[in-house]
């Protein structure tokens, strides 16, 4: 009989035991795993549960979190767009008011001392529209358009000025456009002029400093910066100009290149127009474009032949920005002149003979402290002069003859200053369209406006008819006159100025006629012993605002002013208007606000119940997993315990 050694006859035990072994871990594991999964309730607890569905969880945990936030923004907006309707709702009821009791004091039935106790009525109601033009929510004041971390309205001299800035505050609410949920106190309140606005374009000229992305361009679409391809005379050369920041930049590096060929070719600016680029060159034509992919040479002007000899490129076009120099300005002298500024009753003669570029220019004129604020065109080719103060009445003007305020386009009593302009918006009544009561015809004697005596004895009138410009008004005078009379405007200040060019022992008087209001509209009537007559700034800027319109119907009360109080009666219509206006505009906000939080909520629930899908567990499958992972278990165990005591010999058996 043959013996087997022990320890062969123990192998089959050692390898079923480890087997059942690795079943029993494994066994365990899982039963672990899914007691961790049902105590928790998710079917991933850690990346290693599944890869896939962990980075898809991963995702939209990003998106429910971007939406959480979201759905707090659309909440404050919604808070703050609400608190705005109501503010704008107070607003609309105190002007509601006030036009009543302006209504109320026009004609019989009101006497002075009435008037003068409705006039503080007035201005308790200032004081509140002030005081609801300076709410905020959450240290955001309503009305400071994107400024929102001060108070829009302030006082300042005698007037009110605003020191808010822009459209609104805007905040990511989910949709493809901003949305401001603040709005600006110039659409609410009116509480900017809208003019001074430049009458000139100031053209800038290029220097070597000017950046290219203060260039219009050639195209109008700016300047895109890559390579171009330069044929000097038959020979090739590729310039790159990716990295060129400025005029002098593009100019030195073709300058560099196509002298590798043409070592006396010249790149410069063109200085006759100072708007475009010049080449000059020596051996032969310079021809330079664009490859397939660039608009380099196009934006910059420069596709095209320059000849021997020298050619200019197209206007690459220079805007106006806060750093163009004084002496790059088409048509302005340098160094500037002396300025008139005037506002809420303060008049100052500004020096900007220091001023070196337009930024100097602003810092100047905001030094004043006269609420007047420079700025530049949004066209990007001109400067705006603004009155912030509502209550005051600015102006530009020239002194001793200067002429700055002209050469930038900002004198606002200028040449081409239009009469719809004057007074306040009220312009001037020209008499026009006379009929003769007798014959039934035109009657042109009855449609003369002013008559004009002169030292000499001279009388004659002017027929202000179809004058649109203080030009109109200047050239219809001076052929009026028959030479007699010089009419200008005045050299130093504002306002027309009429020089009498005869001797004589009259008075050089300007007086009404035919009832028209022509004249005391233009401020030119009177009559002096001297030779020139100036007469009254009629164009002053003022702002068109709720505050300016309540200050004047609140002065016209106190004065018993009859007319103004009717006047200003009437501007209260405009406010009470843009004020509903721009209450539409917040209703309109707010539902858009609505509208994206329902919709945001609505993705959020599929995002969640896309997340539940993925990440929590199904406890009816782990119930069962989970009873057959004990099972499973259990039948290891025993099966283990049975074969712990088997040998070889019970194999052979």
């Amino acid at each position: 009989m043959t013996t087997i050694p022990s320890n062969l006859a123990r192998v089959p035990n050692l390898l079923s035991s480890r087997i059942m072994l690795s079943s029993i871990s494994r066994s365990s594991r899982d039963l672990l795993n899914m007691q961790v999964k049902m105590a928790s309730g998710k079917a991933i607890n850690r990346p290693s549960d599944d890869a896939i569905g962990t980075s898809a969880v991963s995702v939209l945990d990003d998106l429910i979190e971007q939406r959480d936030q979201r759905l707090r923004n659309l909440s404050h907006a919604d808070a703050v767009l609400n608190n705005v309707d109501a503010a704008l709702g107070d607003v609309s009821g105190i002007l509601l008011e006030a036009k009543g009791i302006a209504s109320s004091q026009i004609g019989i039935g009101s006497d002075e001392q009435t008037r003068q106790n409705q006039a503080q009525i007035i201005d308790a109601m200032l004081s509140e529209v002030i005081s609801i033009a300076n709410r905020k929510y959450q240290q955001i004041y309503f009305f400071a358009g994107n400024a929102t971390d001060r108070p829009p309205i302030v006082s300042l001299q005698n007037g009110l000025q605003y020191q808010g800035q822009g459209d609104g505050l805007t905040t990511d609410i989910g949709l493809s456009r901003d949305l401001p949920i603040t709005v600006s106190g110039a659409d609410a309140f009116g509480a900017l002029s809208a003019r001074v606005q430049g009458s000139r374009d100031l053209d800038p000229i290029l220097t070597l400093q000017t950046r290219l992305v203060d260039l219009n361009g050639a195209r109008g679409l700016g300047v895109s910066l890559g390579t171009v391809n330069v044929d000097v005379n038959g020979t090739d050369v590729t310039v790159d100009l990716s990295s060129a920041h400025t005029v002098g930049d593009v100019i030195d590096t073709l300058q560099t290149a196509i002298q590798t060929v043409d070592a006396g070719a010249i790149v410069q600016i063109d200085p006759a127009t100072g708007n475009r680029f010049e080449i000059i060159p020596t051996l032969g034509p310079i021809t330079i474009s664009d490859p397939e992919v660039d608009a380099t040479a196009a934006d910059l002007g420069l596709n095209t032949t320059f000849p021997l000899g020298g050619g200019a490129g197209a206007d690459v076009d220079p805007r106006l920005t806060e750093h163009s120099l004084v002496t790059s300005l088409t048509g302005v002298t340098a160094p500037l002149g002396v300025i008139r500024l005037s506002n809420v009753g303060q008049t100052r003669d500004l020096d900007l003979s220091g001023a070196q570029t337009i930024r100097d220019i602003m810092n100047l004129v905001e030094g004043l402290d006269l609420g007047i604020r420079v700025e530049i065109a949004p066209t990007g080719d001109r400067l705006n002069f603004i009155n912030e103060l509502s209550g005051g009445q600015m102006s530009i003007a020239e002194v001793a003859g200067g002429t700055t305020a002209t050469e930038l386009g900002v004198r606002s009593f200028a040449a081409e200053t239009l009469l719809a302009d004057f007074n306040d918006g009220l312009g001037v009544q020209i008499r026009s369209g006379s009929v003769d009561p007798e014959t039934g015809l035109p009657d042109p004697a009855a449609d003369e406006d002013i008559q004009i005596t002169t030292h000499d004895g001279t009388v004659f009138a002017v027929d202000f008819a179809g004058a649109e410009t203080v030009q109109d008004i200047l050239d219809a005078i001076n052929a009026a006159s028959g030479g007699t009379v010089t009419a200008d405007l005045a050299a130093d200040g504002n306002g027309i100025q009429l020089t009498d060019n005869t001797a004589g022992a009259n008075d050089f008087t300007v007086a009404r006629l035919n009832g028209s209001f022509a004249g005391e509209d233009l401020g030119i009537l009177g009559s002096t012993a001297g030779a020139t007559l100036v007469g009254e700034d009629r164009a002053t800027v003022a702002v068109d605002s709720v505050f300016s319109h309540l200050m004047a119907l609140r002065d016209a009360l106190e004065s018993n002013d009859e007319r103004g109080i009717m006047l200003a009666g009437e501007k209260l219509e405009t406010d009470i208007s843009r004020v509903a206006e721009t209450r539409a505009e917040v209703g309109v906000r707010n539902r858009r606000v609505t509208d994206a939080t329902t919709r945001e909520e609505d993705l959020q629930i599929q995002d969640q119940g896309l997340k539940s899908q993925i990440q929590d567990l199904d406890f009816t499958e782990a119930a069962l997993r989970f009873g057959l992972l004990q099972q499973q278990l259990q039948a290891g165990l025993t099966t283990a315990s049975q074969i712990s005591y088997l040998s070889l010999l019970d194999f052979l058996g």
